[in-house]
Protein backbone atom coordinates (compact mmCIF):
# COMPACT_ATOMS: atom_id res chain seq x y z
CA UNK A 1 0.00 0.00 0.00
CA UNK A 2 2.72 2.22 1.27
CA UNK A 3 4.57 1.99 -2.76
CA UNK A 4 1.15 2.65 -4.40
CA UNK A 5 1.06 6.58 -2.05
CA UNK A 6 4.66 6.77 -3.17
CA UNK A 7 3.97 5.88 -6.96
CA UNK A 8 0.14 8.47 -6.56
CA UNK A 9 2.71 10.83 -5.40
CA UNK A 10 5.68 10.46 -8.29
CA UNK A 11 2.60 10.76 -11.13
CA UNK A 12 0.76 14.17 -9.13
CA UNK A 13 4.44 15.69 -8.85
CA UNK A 14 4.96 15.00 -12.58
CA UNK A 15 1.89 16.40 -13.74
CA UNK A 16 2.09 19.44 -11.64
CA UNK A 17 5.37 19.61 -13.77
CA UNK A 18 3.57 19.20 -16.62
CA UNK A 19 0.73 21.99 -16.16
CA UNK A 20 3.68 24.45 -15.23
CA UNK A 21 5.51 25.01 -18.19
CA UNK A 22 4.69 27.95 -20.60
CA UNK A 23 4.23 27.09 -24.09
CA UNK A 24 6.19 28.68 -27.00
CA UNK A 25 3.81 30.17 -29.16
CA UNK A 26 1.25 28.45 -27.09
CA UNK A 27 1.70 25.49 -28.68
CA UNK A 28 0.40 22.14 -26.47
CA UNK A 29 0.02 19.27 -27.53
CA UNK A 30 -2.38 15.68 -26.03
CA UNK A 31 -1.41 12.64 -27.58
CA UNK A 32 -1.94 8.55 -27.04
CA UNK A 33 0.02 5.82 -27.70
CA UNK A 34 -2.55 3.48 -29.65
CA UNK A 35 0.57 0.43 -29.48
CA UNK A 36 -0.24 0.86 -25.23
CA UNK A 37 -3.91 0.65 -25.81
CA UNK A 38 -3.33 -2.65 -27.74
CA UNK A 39 -2.00 -3.73 -24.21
CA UNK A 40 -4.78 -2.48 -22.55
CA UNK A 41 -2.56 0.56 -21.00
CA UNK A 42 -4.22 3.45 -20.62
CA UNK A 43 -1.55 6.37 -21.66
CA UNK A 44 -1.68 10.33 -22.17
CA UNK A 45 1.16 12.19 -22.93
CA UNK A 46 1.55 16.37 -23.80
CA UNK A 47 4.04 17.69 -25.91
CA UNK A 48 5.22 21.51 -25.31
CA UNK A 49 7.21 23.21 -27.71
CA UNK A 50 10.02 25.11 -26.14
CA UNK A 51 11.73 26.80 -29.05
CA UNK A 52 11.99 27.16 -33.07
CA UNK A 53 13.61 23.47 -33.11
CA UNK A 54 12.89 21.70 -29.29
CA UNK A 55 10.01 20.41 -27.74
CA UNK A 56 9.27 18.13 -24.52
CA UNK A 57 7.20 15.14 -24.53
CA UNK A 58 5.57 14.00 -21.18
CA UNK A 59 3.82 10.98 -21.21
CA UNK A 60 2.71 8.33 -18.37
CA UNK A 61 0.69 5.04 -18.34
CA UNK A 62 -0.59 2.66 -16.26
CA UNK A 63 -2.17 -1.22 -16.57
CA UNK A 64 -3.79 -2.55 -13.13
CA UNK A 65 -5.14 -5.29 -15.48
CA UNK A 66 -5.14 -7.67 -18.45
CA UNK A 67 -8.53 -9.32 -19.07
CA UNK A 68 -8.85 -12.78 -20.80
CA UNK A 69 -5.60 -13.96 -20.32
CA UNK A 70 -3.29 -15.72 -17.90
CA UNK A 71 -0.69 -13.11 -18.39
CA UNK A 72 -0.75 -11.07 -14.95
CA UNK A 73 1.13 -7.59 -15.88
CA UNK A 74 0.76 -4.26 -13.51
CA UNK A 75 2.87 -1.60 -14.24
CA UNK A 76 2.95 2.57 -13.62
CA UNK A 77 5.16 4.55 -16.43
CA UNK A 78 6.49 8.09 -16.84
CA UNK A 79 8.53 9.01 -19.72
CA UNK A 80 9.93 12.39 -20.53
CA UNK A 81 11.63 13.29 -24.15
CA UNK A 82 13.47 16.07 -25.32
CA UNK A 83 13.28 16.05 -29.18
CA UNK A 84 14.65 17.89 -31.58
CA UNK A 85 13.24 18.68 -34.39
CA UNK A 86 14.87 18.99 -37.92
CA UNK A 87 12.03 21.34 -39.03
CA UNK A 88 9.49 23.49 -37.21
CA UNK A 89 8.31 21.41 -33.79
CA UNK A 90 5.62 18.70 -34.28
CA UNK A 91 6.32 18.29 -38.11
CA UNK A 92 8.47 15.37 -40.21
CA UNK A 93 11.56 14.01 -38.72
CA UNK A 94 12.88 14.19 -34.77
CA UNK A 95 15.58 12.82 -32.26
CA UNK A 96 14.93 12.51 -28.99
CA UNK A 97 16.68 11.78 -25.60
CA UNK A 98 14.25 10.23 -23.41
CA UNK A 99 14.47 8.11 -20.10
CA UNK A 100 11.68 6.57 -18.32
CA UNK A 101 10.52 4.92 -14.52
CA UNK A 102 8.21 1.87 -14.06
CA UNK A 103 6.97 -0.03 -11.51
CA UNK A 104 5.97 -3.27 -12.12
CA UNK A 105 4.26 -6.54 -11.04
CA UNK A 106 4.11 -9.36 -13.49
CA UNK A 107 2.86 -12.96 -13.70
CA UNK A 108 4.92 -14.44 -16.46
CA UNK A 109 5.22 -18.61 -17.76
CA UNK A 110 4.23 -19.41 -13.75
CA UNK A 111 7.37 -16.55 -11.85
CA UNK A 112 6.53 -13.63 -10.12
CA UNK A 113 8.26 -10.48 -11.18
CA UNK A 114 7.83 -7.38 -8.98
CA UNK A 115 9.92 -4.51 -8.71
CA UNK A 116 11.05 -1.03 -10.58
CA UNK A 117 13.40 -0.13 -13.89
CA UNK A 118 15.18 3.10 -15.28
CA UNK A 119 16.22 3.66 -18.53
CA UNK A 120 18.06 5.98 -20.74
CA UNK A 121 17.96 6.22 -24.65
CA UNK A 122 17.74 7.68 -28.29
CA UNK A 123 14.64 7.98 -30.13
CA UNK A 124 14.26 8.69 -33.41
CA UNK A 125 10.06 9.81 -34.41
CA UNK A 126 7.93 10.96 -37.79
CA UNK A 127 5.59 13.04 -37.62
CA UNK A 128 2.55 13.30 -40.47
CA UNK A 129 0.52 16.35 -40.42
CA UNK A 130 -3.20 15.55 -41.20
CA UNK A 131 -4.77 19.00 -41.02
CA UNK A 132 -4.25 21.92 -38.41
CA UNK A 133 -4.99 20.28 -35.16
CA UNK A 134 -4.05 16.46 -35.92
CA UNK A 135 -1.00 14.52 -36.47
CA UNK A 136 -0.09 10.81 -36.43
CA UNK A 137 2.83 10.25 -34.84
CA UNK A 138 5.47 6.97 -35.32
CA UNK A 139 8.58 6.73 -32.87
CA UNK A 140 11.01 3.91 -31.78
CA UNK A 141 14.13 4.38 -29.61
CA UNK A 142 16.54 2.21 -27.53
CA UNK A 143 18.10 2.35 -24.72
CA UNK A 144 20.05 1.00 -21.81
CA UNK A 145 17.88 -0.51 -18.63
CA UNK A 146 18.65 -0.66 -14.87
CA UNK A 147 15.99 -2.97 -12.80
CA UNK A 148 15.67 -4.47 -9.42
CA UNK A 149 13.28 -6.60 -8.50
CA UNK A 150 11.60 -9.82 -6.70
CA UNK A 151 11.77 -12.63 -8.91
CA UNK A 152 10.18 -16.11 -7.60
CA UNK A 153 8.31 -18.96 -8.12
CA UNK A 154 4.16 -18.32 -7.92
CA UNK A 155 3.96 -21.31 -5.53
CA UNK A 156 6.73 -19.64 -3.43
CA UNK A 157 5.84 -16.40 -1.08
CA UNK A 158 8.18 -13.14 -2.24
CA UNK A 159 11.54 -13.26 -0.57
CA UNK A 160 12.12 -10.82 2.23
CA UNK A 161 14.63 -8.43 -0.19
CA UNK A 162 15.52 -8.04 -3.73
CA UNK A 163 16.88 -11.17 -5.42
CA UNK A 164 17.26 -9.89 -9.00
CA UNK A 165 18.85 -6.78 -10.31
CA UNK A 166 20.89 -6.06 -13.51
CA UNK A 167 21.34 -4.12 -16.62
CA UNK A 168 19.53 -4.71 -20.17
CA UNK A 169 19.90 -3.16 -24.05
CA UNK A 170 16.26 -2.76 -24.55
CA UNK A 171 13.74 -0.67 -26.57
CA UNK A 172 12.98 2.37 -24.73
CA UNK A 173 10.11 3.52 -27.23
CA UNK A 174 7.32 2.19 -29.51
CA UNK A 175 4.64 4.61 -30.04
CA UNK A 176 2.21 4.95 -33.34
CA UNK A 177 0.36 8.12 -31.67
CA UNK A 178 -2.51 9.95 -32.70
CA UNK A 179 -1.87 13.47 -31.60
CA UNK A 180 -3.98 16.71 -30.86
CA UNK A 181 -2.48 19.98 -30.80
CA UNK A 182 -4.05 22.81 -29.71
CA UNK A 183 -2.94 26.49 -30.32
Amino acid sequence: MKAKIVHCRKICFILLCLFSINGYAQKLALKTNLVQWATVSPNLGAEFVLSNHLSLDLSASFNVWFPGSSLDLKHVLVQPELRYWFGRPMSRHYLGATAFYTSYDALLKRKYYYGDAVAAGVTYGYAVVINKHWNFEASVGIGALRYRQYKYPNTEPRPLSVNDRGWALVPVKLALSFVYILR
